[in-house]
């Protein structure tokens, strides 16, 4: 929490890099971004790398660069989850438990991150949800 004042935006630390093998993971995905990214195929496309740059191959200023410049890409998702047990938000119908005639029809129910933009997974549980409150 920033401070007790409600008024004052949450602190919110999604803790990246907690666990070493996190950035370990990163750091192998830098390596292999960049050997994809000087390859002969994109010879006719390429200018040189912007970051975190030519110059920076010194693991110390890649593990520094790495925790300065990664982001959640905005994209939160998996705060609802769905099940039958005490624990969970929602049904497997998408109804959520103890409010009567609520439906939770978006990311938030997610159990896991997608490979890749969740649109369209979310229009998927939107036309889900859809069928089944139409019945």
């Amino acid at each position: 929490m920033a401070d007790a004042d409600p008024a004052t935006p949450p602190l919110i630390d999604p803790n990246f890099f907690g666990d070493d093998r996190d950035m370990v993971t990163m750091l192998t995905a830098l390596g292999m971004a960049r050997v994809l990214g000087s390859s002969p195929a994109f010879d006719l496309w390429r200018d040189k790398e912007a970051l975190p740059g030519p110059e920076v191959h010194d693991e110390s200023e890649l593990r520094d660069y790495l925790r300065r410049d990664t982001d959640p890409y905005q994209h939160a998702l998996g705060t609802c989850r769905i099940g039958t047990d005490p624990a969970a938000v929602v049904d497997p119908q998408l109804r959520a438990h103890g409010i009567d005639g609520l439906r939770v029809a978006d990311a938030s129910v997610m159990p896991t991150i997608p490979g890749a933009n969740p649109n369209a997974t979310v229009l998927a549980i939107a036309e889900r949800a859809a069928t089944m409150v139409g019945h």
